[in-house]
């Protein structure tokens, strides 16, 4: 195998390593795709007062003592064009298959770059769909210390990544060097310049 393409491999491979560690990509990684449709459904469905969609999402219990506050928390949100990200999740289950209890802990912030709003919401799920079984909406003029936490904890993953990979690098042009040290040495023992 040639040598450019070992090369390309691991600078590819080293890259898309990089590319993961943020905390963002973090947090990717560990949801779902179902999970981060439903907690955007469930930010959009409180921000444009969707009675009926957040009724269909929450435990019936909790619609019923706190109906009214939806409407309230609709409030909370920056008007007009906002950007809504995952900045926190957690997941507990005490098993597998059907029977596994599983919860499920998100936060969210919305923001226009002038308000931000935090959601946080539990999910309980035992079969079935999951259900929010808990929630809150704090709306904010300061971006809140989670986010600012995940950026700052992005960034250390950023730099550690940087230097990581300086250091595979150099680790591997030392074994590239080494090899073809050793492959010269091999040669000009057999007589070949």
């Amino acid at each position: 195998m040639p040598i450019s393409i070992i090369r390309t491999t691991i600078v590819l491979l080293a890259a898309s390593l990089l590319a993961a560690c943020s905390m963002q990509g973090m947090i990717e990684t560990m949801t779902s795709e179902e999970d981060r449709a439903m907690a955007q459904e469930f930010v959009d469905n409180i921000r444009n007062r969707n009675d009926a969609g957040i009724e269909a999402m929450v435990d019936p219990d909790l619609w019923k003592s706190s109906a009214d506050q939806f409407a309230q928390a609709a409030e909370l949100f920056p008007d007009g064009e906002s950007e809504t990200k995952i900045i926190a999740y957690s997941m507990n289950s005490n098993g597998l298959g059907e029977n596994a209890r599983t919860v499920k802990d998100f936060t969210l912030v919305t923001t226009d770059e002038r308000h931000w709003t935090t959601t946080r919401f539990s999910t309980f799920q035992q079969g079935g769909d999951p259900v929010i079984t808990s929630w809150n909406v704090e709306g904010s003029g300061e971006p809140p210390a989670d986010l600012e936490v995940m950026e700052t904890v992005g960034n250390v993953f950023m730099w550690a990544g940087i230097v990581a990979l300086l250091i595979f690098a150099g680790i591997v042009a030392l074994i590239v060097w080494l090899v073809r040290r050793s492959k010269r040495k091999d040669r000009e023992r057999a007589g070949i310049s």
